[in-house]
């Protein structure tokens, strides 16, 4: 029976370094099933979820570690464990860049026990000052027990003290 991994990689960006995996996992059988990937700084990085007959799995690995110019890790699935209800949220920070934005945001999403499912963030010049500014979009799992008012109100006072606008919203659709 099949098995679902993990395979977490990144090397210098480069035209080919997804045809060079995708031919890997092909060559022993298995089949690409999901990925993230992206180029950041000068890498490429990403991490695909790969079903494989467990018999090819070594070869597999052997063949990964030995890609020139690539670091790639191969874990287990993880099954997802029971866990409490939640709902999908979106979060979007906009302000003057400086350090320490996104630690002070997270502390206070993890004092709800809110769980960071994606994020992109990126800084860029405003359009009118030409002064950085740190941007986030976010998806977060929100548990069902959090008092969304008073997480409003939490992250409205982090957002005052920094100077950012922050948008804590439901996700449409969900």
């Amino acid at each position: 029976m099949p098995e679902s991994l993990i395979v977490s990689f990144v090397g210098d960006d480069r035209p080919g370094i997804v045809r060079v995996i995708a031919d890997v996992v092909a060559k022993h059988g298995g089949s690409w099933q999901e990925s993230r990937m992206s180029g950041l700084g000068g890498y490429f990085s990403g991490t695909a979820k790969i079903l494989i007959n467990p018999d090819c799995l070594e070869a597999l690995d052997q063949d990964l570690q030995g890609l020139a110019g690539l670091t790639c890790i191969i874990r287990p699935l993880r099954e997802a464990s029971p866990s409490k209800a939640t709902q999908k949220m979106k979060l979007d920070i906009v302000g003057p860049d400086r350090p320490g934005i996104l630690q002070d945001v997270t502390s206070q999403l993890v004092g709800y026990g809110i769980n960071v499912l994606e994020m992109e963030t990126e800084v860029s010049p405003a359009s009118m000052s030409g002064e950085l500014n740190f941007i986030a979009d976010a998806l977060v799992a929100v548990p069902s027990e959090v008092d969304i008012e008073s997480l409003d109100k939490q992250l409205d006072a982090v957002a005052k003290n920094l100077g950012l606008d922050i948008l804590f919203e439901e996700v449409s659709g969900d």
